[in-house]
C-alpha cells in the first residue's frame, strides 16, 4: 500500500510540472506592442583604474654546490681478446674493358726514295707471360751528294718477353740492328785520282746483335728490392772491326725506414775489340754504394764510385779509381728549390759507342775510357701551378782522355781518306756548362719543352774541341687543336763547331799543318702531323729540314735538303 501511494503522488507531481512549463511557453511566444526610446546624447563612462609603478622585487640567485666529488670504482674484467678473421670481399668488381690492339703497322714513303715501315705486335692473351715483336726500317735511296752515291739505310728487328710471378719478373730479349752508310764526305780536292778519274764512295754496313736476360723484383715498395741482368753483344762492320761484349749488371736497394735508403749497384763488362792495328781485351768493373736520407723537403745522397779498368796508358798510376758522390736538393716551395752535386766517375767507351756517335769512323789506333775526375754542379728548379716548370744549373767538370773526332787527312792527295774520321784524345780537359730548361703544359692541348746548353772547353793537348758544339738549343712543341689531331713543331739549333781540315799548301811535307774549319750553324726545323680517322686508322705527314740548310754536322758531310714523307697507320 505504501508503494502504491508513493507512485500515485510522484505521478501527480510530474503532471503538474509539465502543465506549468507549457503555460509559460505559450505566454513567451505571444506578440505584444512595445516602445523603444533611442537617445543620442547619452555617454557611457568607465571609472579610471590607478596604474602600478612599483618594480617587481629581484629574486635571490640560487647557490649551487662548490665542490663535486665522484666516486669511481674499478671493476676489472678478465675477457678474452676479440678474434677477428679477415675475409675478402665477395663483391665482384668489373673494370671497364679497354679496346687493346695487339698489332700496329705504320708505312709511308717520301722524296729521296725513302720508304718507311714500322710494325709491332704484343701478346696479351696469356696472363703470366707477355711478349712483343718490333720491326723498324727506313732507308734513303738518294742522298745529298751524287744521289745514289750517298744512300743510307737503317733496319731494326727485336723480340722482348717477360714472365711474371707474384714476387718477381723474369725478362729477356734479342735485338738485331743493321745500319748502312756511304763515305760520301770526300774533300772536293780528293774526288779525282791521279788519272783524273772519279774515285767513288765506299760503303760500310754495321751489324749488331744483342741478347739479354734478367730478373727484377716487382713491388719496389718493400724493405728490399733487386734487379739483375746478363747481356751479350756482337758488333762487326764491313772492314776489320769486330767487338764482342759480355756484361753483368745488378742492383739492390734496402729501405729500413721511410727516411733512409741504401743502394748498391754493380756492373762488369769485358770487351774484345779488333781493328786494323790492335786486338785488345778490355775489362770494366764498378761498385757504386750510396746512402740516401730524406727529411721533409730535403734529400741528401752520399756514396762512392769504385771503378777498376785496364786501359793501357803511359805513366798510368793505377787501374783502380775511387770517386766520391755527394748530392743534395731542397725544395723550399713548389715554385723554388735548389740542388747541388759533387761527384766523379769513369765513362766507359767502346768502339760500338764511338761509331754510334759518329758513323763515319774509320780505323782507330786506340780505345780509351774517359775519366771524370770531378763534377761540381749547382742549380735551381721549380714549377708554377702545374703548368710552368723550369730548371737551370752551372757545372764544371774535369776529364782525362776526353775524345774528339778529326778527319783522316794525310799529305798525299792519292792516299788521303778525308771521308773517314779518327779518334784523338785530350790529356786534361776542363768543361764549363751552363744549361737551362723550360717547360709549359696547357691541359692536353699544348705542351712545350726546351733546353739551352752553353759550353766552354779548356784543353791541354788539342788545339780545339774538334767537332763538338759550343752551344745547343732544342725546342719541342706539341699541339692538339682538335680531337684526334696531333701537330708537332721541333727546332734543333747547334753552333760553334770547329773541324780539323788540311792545309794544301804543305801537302808534300811529312807533317803539314792543319786548317781550322768553322762549320755553319745547324738549324733543323721539323713539322709533324698525325690525324686519327678512326680508332684504328690514322694518316701522318712529316717534314724534316724545312729550312733547307746543309746542316753539316761532320766536315764534308752535308745532310739532305727538305724532306717530306707521308703515310698511314693501322691497329689490329
Amino acid at each position: 500500500m505504501m508503494k502504491l501511494a508513493k507512485t500515485i503522488l510522484l505521478t501527480g507531481i510530474i503532471g503538474l510540472t509539465s502543465g506549468l512549463v507549457m503555460a509559460q511557453t505559450q505566454q513567451r511566444g505571444a506578440v505584444t506592442d512595445q516602445e523603444f526610446v533611442i537617445r543620442k546624447d547619452r555617454v557611457l563612462t568607465v571609472p579610471v583604474q590607478p596604474r602600478m609603478y612599483e618594480k617587481l622585487p629581484v629574486l635571490p640567485k640560487p647557490t649551487g654546490l662548490n665542490e663535486y666529488n665522484y666516486l669511481v670504482t674499478s671493476y676489472p674484467l678478465n675477457l678474452k681478446p676479440l678474434d677477428l678473421k679477415a675475409e675478402p670481399s665477395q663483391k665482384v668488381y668489373t673494370p671497364d674493358r679497354l679496346d687493346l690492339y695487339q698489332g700496329y703497322i705504320r708505312a709511308g714513303y717520301g722524296n729521296f726514295d725513302s720508304p718507311l715501315l714500322e710494325a709491332r705486335y704484343m701478346g696479351t692473351d696469356i696472363a703470366d707471360f707477355n711478349y712483343s715483336l718490333q720491326l723498324n726500317h727506313q732507308s734513303f735511296g738518294k742522298g745529298p751528294v751524287l744521289a745514289e752515291e750517298s744512300k743510307e739505310s737503317h733496319t731494326n728487328l727485336g723480340f722482348d718477353g717477360s714472365y711474371f710471378t707474384d714476387l718477381f719478373e723474369v725478362f729477356g730479349g734479342i735485338n738485331w740492328n743493321q745500319d748502312s752508310y756511304q763515305f760520301y764526305g770526300l774533300d772536293p780536292n780528293y774526288l779525282l785520282d791521279e788519272n783524273g778519274s772519279f774515285v767513288g764512295f765506299s760503303g760500310n754496313v754495321l751489324h749488331a746483335v744483342e741478347v739479354k736476360a734478367g730478373i727484377r723484383e716487382l713491388e719496389k715498395v718493400g724493405p728490399f728490392s733487386y734487379e739483375g741482368q746478363l747481356s751479350f753483344r756482337n758488333f762487326t762492320d764491313s772492314y776489320m772491326v769486330k767487338e764482342n761484349q759480355i756484361g753483368i749488371e745488378a742492383s739492390g736497394t734496402f729501405r729500413p725506414t721511410e727516411d733512409w735508403a741504401g743502394r748498391v749497384g754493380l756492373s762488369y763488362f769485358t770487351t774484345n775489340p779488333e781493328d786494323l792495328n790492335y786486338s785488345l781485351n778490355r775489362t770494366y768493373f764498378a761498385i757504386r754504394p750510396t746512402v740516401s736520407y730524406k727529411y721533409e723537403a730535403f734529400n741528401f745522397t752520399a756514396g762512392l764510385n769504385l771503378i777498376a779498368e785496364n786501359d793501357s796508358l803511359e805513366n798510368k798510376s793505377s787501374d783502380f779509381h775511387v770517386f766520391p758522390v755527394l748530392k743534395a736538393n731542397y725544395q723550399f716551395a713548389e715554385e723554388f728549390g735548389f740542388f747541388a752535386e759533387f761527384s766523379g766517375d769513369v765513362q766507359r767507351n767502346t768502339y760500338y759507342s764511338f761509331v754510334n756517335e759518329n758513323p763515319y769512323l774509320g780505323p782507330s789506333d786506340q780505345l780509351l775510357n774517359t775519366i771524370q775526375n770531378y763534377k761540381v754542379e749547382g742549380g735551381i728548379e721549380g714549377q708554377f701551378g702545374g703548368a710552368f716548370s723550369y730548371r737551370g744549373s752551372i757545372n764544371m767538370s774535369r776529364y782525362n782522355q776526353m775524345h774528339f773526332f778529326v778527319n783522316n787527312y794525310t799529305n798525299n792527295l792519292v792516299t788521303s781518306d778525308s771521308a773517314r774520321f779518327s779518334l784523338v784524345y785530350d790529356e786534361k780537359t776542363t768543361v764549363f756548362n751552363i744549361n737551362a730548361e723550360l717547360g709549359y703544359k696547357f691541359s692536353d692541348m699544348y705542351s712545350l719543352n726546351s733546353r739551352l746548353d752553353l759550353y766552354q772547353y779548356d784543353l791541354s793537348t788539342q788545339a780545339e774541341a774538334w767537332n763538338r758544339p759550343i752551344w745547343e738549343l732544342r725546342v719541342n712543341n706539341q699541339i692538339t687543336p682538335i680531337q684526334r689531331l696531333i701537330v708537332q713543331a721541333n727546332l734543333n739549333l747547334m753552333g760553334g763547331i770547329k773541324a780539323r781540315g788540311n792545309d794544301l799548301s804543305d801537302i808534300f811535307e811529312e807533317t803539314g799543318p792543319y786548317e781550322v774549319v768553322k762549320l755553319k750553324t745547324i738549324a733543323d726545323l721539323q713539322l709533324k702531323a698525325d690525324y686519327g680517322i678512326t680508332e684504328r686508322i690514322s694518316v701522318f705527314a712529316e717534314g724534316n729540314n724545312i729550312l733547307n740548310g746543309q746542316n753539316m754536322r761532320w766536315l764534308n758531310y752535308p745532310t739532305r735538303g727538305i724532306q717530306f714523307i707521308g703515310g698511314a697507320s693501322f691497329k689490329f
